[in-house]
């Protein structure tokens, strides 16, 4: 366990734990508050029941100290409860904190009041004072900071009480060290709880985070399980009927040539779904990829090219980019992969002589690319599904091609991984752009 005396703990949990213990310290409050009343409450109407407690020492105060701290726990219960109702802290941890740092000091100074009332001289009879600071190191959370600030405001009631016992100046700088003493068990205590809690909820957040990775994890497996079922038992499904046929019947050559060329259309539909399952999977295993410093207009020219010769003219397929080079760290595969699955999913919904256009620039420190159509464009309700992955998107392009449903959710992930981001802006029968930012390497 980390131990966090003077600082407060280095983790991306701490908003959420802070979130957490200014909650937590409002319910002790509520829970001390009213165990404080009904114990003040019962000793004020003990002598009642025996009058002979009227005569003893301080009686006068004792009594004004138990209704004071009847009214303060009253004070600050009607506090907690018209600043927080139900405990709502609407991002003011910082005022629930203030309010259980003051309610700790006024019951540390009620308990140091009982010290004083038994002999007038808290030096020899620390028993209630201690208690009191025990009390509020186990119960309460408090930052380093604000400990500081609870144990500066204790030691100056400290003083204040030992200008009432008219003490010699040897006895004042005894119980001066005494309470030095006292407040040092209580800083180590108190940040000890500190550190305690923290350190636990910490590894609860952890623990949670791993839950629910792996309930990502098996969700993903179901839908994996999911496609596998579905697009790979379609093609098997076609296979094993044209093969029933060319049992069944004489074909002529040509037709079994037709047989033959849908076989090797569903055999190949089949690989390339089976190569998306596995190129994420490969990618989810992979934690960092490696990089190098490479100009991304020269990978743009090789993918204009490459898909020039691909389209032979069927689409205008144009690269607008600037003379001098555009440098970023680039993965050249990946990021290859990316360029390649945004234009093939351009060609696949931008019809015959359609526009496709390659486009890409540098403002500041940022490169913007723009992969651009003037195709059938993107239903509106199909957007917030269309990074997903198997996604719901997903759907036949304009010549039957199928789709797995990952080709965006993959480009958008390495895009990712490449310390970028990719957005999408479309409108249905006008057209698609796809928008890559990724940082310029210096």
């Amino acid at each position: 366990m980390d131990y966090y005396f003077f600082s407060a703990p280095q983790h991306s949990s701490v908003p959420a734990l802070q979130q957490e213990y200014a909650r937590q310290n409002l319910r002790k409050l509520k829970l001390v508050g009213y165990l404080a009343m009904t114990v003040s409450c019962g000793i004020l109407l003990l002598p009642l029941l025996f009058p002979v407690l009227n005569q003893t020492a301080h009686v006068q105060f004792f009594r004004g100290l138990n209704i004071a701290l009847v009214f303060a726990s009253a004070l600050f219960l009607c506090l907690q409860e018209s600043l927080f109702p139900a405990e709502d802290l609407s991002f003011r941890p910082w005022l629930a904190q203030a309010l259980c740092l003051a309610f700790a000091l006024v019951f540390v100074s009620c308990c140091l009041g009982v010290t004083f009332i038994a002999q007038s001289n808290p030096k020899n009879t620390l028993t209630m004072y201690l208690l009191g600071l025990v009390t509020v190191a186990f119960l309460w959370e408090f930052e380093y900071y604000q400990t500081l600030v609870l144990m500066g405001l204790t030691t100056a009631v400290f003083s204040q009480v030992l200008r009432f016992c008219h003490l010699s100046t040897e006895q004042i700088l005894l119980n001066h060290c005494l309470n030095f003493l006292i407040m040092a068990c209580f800083f180590v205590l108190s940040r000890f709880m500190y550190s305690f809690r923290a350190a636990h909820f910490i590894q609860l957040q952890e623990i949670e985070k791993k839950n629910q990775r792996i309930q990502e994890i098996s969700q993903a497996k179901s839908e994996i399980l999911g496609v596998v079922a579905h697009d790979l038992r379609s093609p098997f499904n076609n296979i094993e009927m044209i093969i029933s046929l060319l049992q069944k019947q004489n074909s002529t050559p040509e037709q079994e040539q037709k047989y033959l060329d849908l076989i090797l259309t569903s055999c190949q539909s089949s690989r390339d779904t089976i190569n998306e399952l596995l190129y994420v999977a490969r990618e989810d295993d992979q934690q960092d990829i490696p990089l190098e410093k490479l100009d991304l207009c020269a990978l743009l020219q090789h993918v204009h090219q490459e898909w020039q010769a691909h389209l032979q003219g069927t689409r205008s397929l144009q690269l607008q980019h600037p003379p001098e080079p555009l440098y970023a760290h680039l993965n050249k595969e990946r990021f290859f992969r990316v360029m390649n699955n945004l234009v093939s999913n351009a060609v696949k919904f931008t019809p015959a002589n359609g526009s496709i256009t390659l486009r890409v620039g540098q403002k500041n420190r940022t490169l913007h690319l723009e992969v651009s159509d003037n195709g059938i464009g993107i239903p509106e309700k199909l957007k917030p599904h269309l990074f997903d992955r198997f996604s719901k998107a997903r759907r036949r392009g304009l010549k039957g091609e199928k789709s797995t449903g990952l080709g965006l959710n993959i480009c958008r992930q390495l895009v990712e991984r490449h310390g970028g981001s990719l957005e999408v802006d479309s409108e249905e029968k006008k057209g698609t752009t796809f928008r890559v930012t990724l940082p310029a390497a210096v």
